[in-house]
């Protein structure tokens, strides 16, 4: 029988939400490898991303930039359009 890692997305989703739980639901939705970081301001939302790309440096995690969107008004995230007005 094969030895392969079970359960992969429940322990990867367990680590983003260890990683990035002081800020979860205040001002990060996080599902897997989707991290939606929202505030109504831009100069907040500036700190909020530098908060969460310093948290995700400090336990040795990356980002694939071109994969990253910011300062949007408007992301597909999880299936859903996510706007200024709701969803």
């Amino acid at each position: 029988m094969p030895f392969r890692l079970t359960n992969a997305p429940a322990t990867f989703q367990k680590l983003i939400n260890n990683v990035l739980r002081p800020y979860l639901d205040i001002f990060i939705i996080a599902y897997l490898d989707d991290i939606l970081i929202y505030l109504e301001d831009k100069k907040n939302h500036i700190k909020h991303i530098t908060t969460v790309l310093k948290a995700l440096d400090k336990h040795s995690l990356g980002l694939k930039l071109k994969k990253c969107k910011f300062h949007k008004t408007k992301v597909n995230f999880l299936g859903y359009t996510v706007g200024v007005n709701g969803v």
